[in-house]
């Protein structure tokens, strides 16, 4: 189906740019591959030979793509693939073939496209469950198409599931934080930015405080300009000093 294709391209590119890889998927864990691979040739089979040997390979398919699903719905996607192709299965198996929606056709632009598959017919009043027929119109540029909600489950659980086996994540890688050797200060910005780590790391520090003054080394609380310390730290007029000396000499 076109729809399947797509969403697991896109799928397959979002896997890649959150850090996925290609080479994840040769270390997936699917078991019974072989189920898969019976269930195309069913189906293939049961294509070409037509008559009552397409409802038989088609029976055939979707018993090996249940035993494939019960293996391995532990993986992320595979329920809905499971739920997906058994809307597809119910509809069929109660209608004879696919039921297409001349609505969802018209609406896609291939309105007059007829319909020469066996595996689909016209909607009508008669068909059973119509809504899990293709009632979804996918107006892609000369692809247009009509496709059913269990196509839709099916392309969904496809893309998750190898989304998940190529080992994608929900994180864009990002690179690592600049260092400030590596920035480079672009005119016009401020001066603060443009010094160097170790200068930064100088002006965030604390400032140093003065020293504290040792004990009886300071001048004595209220010395002045005209009076002088004495030896038992006593301030005595240095004026009247200097005369008595002078007048008894």
């Amino acid at each position: 189906m076109l729809l399947v294709l797509l969403v697991m391209v896109l799928a397959a590119g979002v896997a890649l740019a959150t850090g996925g890889r290609f080479g994840n998927l040769a270390g997936n864990t699917l078991t019974g591959v072989h189920w898969l691979a019976a269930a195309a040739i069913g189906q293939l089979l049961g294509s070409l030979l037509g008559g009552t040997a397409y409802p038989v390979g088609l029976i055939g398919s979707a018993v090996c793509i249940a035993v494939f699903l019960r293996l391995n719905l532990r993986h992320p996607g595979v329920g809905l693939l499971a739920l997906g192709f058994f809307c597809n299965a119910v509809v069929v198996a109660l209608n004879g073939a696919m039921p297409v929606s001349l609505r969802a056709l018209e609406r896609a632009g291939v309105g007059n496209a007829a319909i020469t598959d066996a595996r689909h017919e016209l909607a009508g009043t008669a068909t059973r469950l119509p809504w899990l027929g293709d009632v979804v119109p996918v107006a892609l540029p000369g692809l247009g198409q009509a496709i059913s909600p269990g196509d839709v489950l099916i392309a969904a659980g496809a893309g998750l599931l190898l989304y998940a086996a190529m080992g994608g994540s929900s994180r864009v890688p990002a690179t690592t934080a600049p260092t400030w050797s590596t920035l480079e200060p672009c005119a016009g910005t401020p001066a603060l930015l443009h010094l160097s780590p170790n200068t930064n790391r100088e002006l965030s520090s604390e400032p140093p405080r003065p020293p504290r003054p040792a004990e009886g080394a300071g001048p004595a609380e209220g010395a002045g300009p005209g009076r002088d310390a004495g030896p038992g730290g006593d301030a005595a007029p240095g004026g009247d000093a200097v005369r008595g000396d002078a007048g008894r000499g």
